[in-house]
């Protein structure tokens, strides 16, 4: 597509108002948004959506960790990625993702050192080493996905490619 089909597919994009609804009910507008930066809000939320177990166990998995043994919780999060596969291209919701975004970003970290510290109080190194690292490995235990796909399905929701657009 030249520079200016994709001004003119970004004007209309704009023309249009495109607001989303959020889960706390904050109106998500794209309207003043750059080409680029959609572009990168697409990409985000399609790398989260194709591990949104793993994603989604950042937070969560590091209080587990004082409840059940790690490896129970680090298996139950991988066979969660393998069952999440069967659903992932043919289901995205840009509120879920919206709020599954705020809730790891604000809550990952809280949870990994305040449930290190429990561990370690109660004399588990092991665990609470892993609740720790969590955070950043946590990510990695997500079965691989297509993301364009995912990309793609995102960005038909909220309007920025048309509907019959294919990869």
């Amino acid at each position: 597509m030249s520079l200016a089909g994709k001004r003119l597919r970004l004007r209309k994009f704009r023309s249009t108002g495109l607001r989303r609804v959020d889960g706390m009910g904050n109106k998500m507008e794209f309207t003043n948004w750059t080409e680029t930066e959609i572009k990168k809000w697409l990409w985000l939320r399609s790398v989260e959506w194709a591990a949104l177990p793993a994603y989604l166990s950042q937070p969560l998995a590091p209080i587990m960790f004082i409840f059940l043994p790690w490896y129970w919780v680090i298996a139950t999060v991988l066979v969660l990625g393998v069952l999440w596969t069967a659903f992932r291209y043919f289901y995205v919701n840009v509120t879920i993702a919206t709020i599954a975004c705020f809730f790891v970003v604000w809550a990952k970290w809280p949870a990994a050192i305040g449930s290190a510290i429990y561990l370690f109080l109660h004399h588990q190194p092991g665990p609470a080493l892993i609740a720790l690292a969590w955070p950043l490995v946590g990510g990695f235990v997500g079965v691989p996905g297509k993301v364009g796909l995912i990309e793609l399905a995102f960005a038909k929701k909220i309007g920025f490619v048309p509907q019959d657009n294919e990869l």
